[in-house]
C-alpha cells in the first residue's frame, strides 16, 4: 500500500509540471487584423509588417503632444523637447479604429532644418497584438518623404525586436499638427508566440537586482503564465492530500 502511494504522489507531482496547454493563443490562432500582416514564420525568426497612422495634435483644447522645454535664444527651435502621447490608428481618419498609442518624446535636434531626433514606444491595444510594444528611436527629417528610423527591441510578440519604420506624412495644418503613416517591417523571434512573462528570480535576499548582487530572470519558462501557475498549484495540492490518505491509511 505504501509503495503504490508512493508512485501516486511522484506521478501527481510530475504532471504539476507538464506545460499548460490554455496559455495565450499565438496571433495565427486569433482573428486576423487589418493593420498587420505575417510575411514569414517558417524560420527563426518572425516577420511582420504593420502599417498605421501616427496623429500628433499640437493645437487646440487638448494636444496629445505637449512642448515642456525649449532653448533660450533659438529661433529655429533647436533644442526644444516635447512629450507624446499620440494615437495610433488604422486609417487617416482619427475617428477610425484606434490601434494602439505612441508615448515619449521628440527633440528638435538640428540648428539649420527640421530633424527630430524621436525615441517613442508604440504601444499597442489591438487583438493578438494588444499588450506587445515596439521602441523606435532615430533621427526624423520630418520634411524629408520615406524617411527611416530604427526599430530597436520591444515587448509581448515583439520582445527583442529589430528593424525599420518607413514614414510618410500624409497631412498637416499650419499650427503644426500632423499625420503620419507609419510602414513598419519587425523581425521577432519565433518563440515569442508563447507570450510568456519569465518570472523575475532575486538574487542575494529580497532585495531583488537593486541589493547590489543583480537579479536574473529564470529560464524556466514551464506553467509560466497565470493559468499555469493555477493549474500547477492544483496537482501539488492534490499530491498532498494523496500523501496525507496514505500516512491515515498505513
Amino acid at each position: 500500500m505504501a509503495r503504490l502511494c508512493l508512485t501516486i504522489f511522484l506521478i501527481t507531482i510530475s504532471l504539476s509540471t507538464l506545460p499548460n496547454s490554455r496559455s495565450q493563443p499565438s496571433p495565427a490562432s486569433q482573428p486576423a487584423v487589418t493593420w498587420a500582416t505575417r510575411l514569414d514564420s517558417s524560420g527563426s525568426d518572425t516577420v511582420t509588417n504593420l502599417q498605421f497612422y501616427f496623429h500628433d495634435i499640437v493645437s487646440g483644447s487638448n494636444p496629445t503632444a505637449v512642448q515642456v522645454a525649449s532653448a533660450a535664444g533659438s529661433g529655429s527651435g533647436f533644442g526644444s523637447i516635447t512629450m507624446a502621447d499620440d494615437a495610433l490608428t488604422e486609417t487617416a481618419d482619427p475617428n477610425s479604429k484606434l490601434i494602439g498609442r505612441a508615448q515619449g518624446i521628440y527633440a528638435q535636434a538640428s540648428q539649420t532644418g527640421l530633424a527630430l531626433l524621436m525615441a517613442l514606444s508604440y504601444s499597442f491595444t489591438d487583438g493578438p497584438y494588444s499588450g506587445s510594444s515596439l521602441s523606435i528611436m532615430g533621427r526624423n527629417a520630418v520634411m524629408t518623404q520615406g524617411r527611416e528610423l530604427p526599430v530597436l527591441g520591444g515587448t509581448g510578440l515583439f520582445r527583442m525586436a529589430r528593424g525599420y519604420a518607413v514614414l510618410q506624412t500624409t497631412s498637416g495644418n499650419a499650427q503644426g499638427d500632423a499625420v503620419v503613416f507609419y510602414n513598419v517591417t519587425v523581425f521577432a523571434p519565433a518563440g515569442n508566440d508563447r507570450n510568456e512573462v519569465l518570472p523575475f528570480t532575486p538574487v542575494g535576499g529580497s532585495g531583488g537586482g537593486r541589493s547590489g548582487t543583480g537579479g536574473t530572470r529564470s529560464t524556466n519558462t514551464v506553467n509560466s503564465s497565470p493559468a499555469g501557475r493555477v493549474e500547477g498549484s492544483r496537482w501539488i495540492g492534490g499530491a498532498m492530500i494523496v500523501a496525507v490518505a496514505c500516512l491515515f491509511s498505513v
